[in-house]
């Protein structure tokens, strides 16, 4: 008997320090990447798979701020040329605590965008495009060094046209990933 309760009261010491566990967090996510854009020759493949690198600071159990570099979706249209963009984000995170081991988050920030564009897409070219970003998600913490994620996030990207316009473009990504807290 005195063991289980040198157990349990083990546990409820860890547990009370993992609540209060603030600081810099970095990780890795994968997932698949969707932009809402349309080719001239039509599209052959409008999702990819994506992956990307978190580094974050926990203010409190409630707020932080997190900066990401991802890769937020390619497509390929019938005749094997392609699109692909990337973002790089930081954002303002909050977080709703649901129980000690898991946190619902949302995300609000700005991204700047890359979009990459084949010479087989012509009239279109590479373009560059910053703009809000928003997220939201779940995180499930395993200890309290890492932690599981499930999220999704909306990023806006631009390619050029020879026209001389912008063709803004709207992409969503829902990734799995690990965060690690230092």
């Amino acid at each position: 008997m005195k063991k289980m309760l040198v157990i349990l009261g083990f546990i409820s010491i860890s547990h009370s320090v993992f609540a209060e566990d603030y600081g810099f967090y970095a990780g890795l996510n994968i997932g698949i990447g969707k932009a809402d854009f349309n080719t001239p020759n039509g599209l052959d493949k409008s999702r990819s798979l994506v992956s990307g690198l978190v580094l974050g600071y926990k203010l409190n159990q409630y707020f932080g701020v997190e900066g990401q570099y991802t890769g937020i979706g390619k497509v390929t249209d019938n005749v094997s040329g392609s699109a692909k963009a990337d973002a790089l984000s930081l954002s303002a995170i909050g977080y709703l605590p649901v129980n000690e081991e898991f946190n619902l988050y949302g995300k609000l920030g700005v991204a700047a965008t890359k979009s990459t564009v084949s010479s087989s897409l012509s009239p279109m070219n590479d373009a560059s495009r910053t703009s809000v970003t928003y997220g939201f998600g779940g995180q499930y913490n395993l200890n309290k060094d890492i932690g599981m994620r499930l999220g999704w996030d909306h990023y806006n990207a631009a390619v050029d046209m020879s026209s001389g316009n912008k063709h803004n473009i709207n992409a969503n990504v829902v990734s799995v990933g690990v965060v690690y807290n230092f």
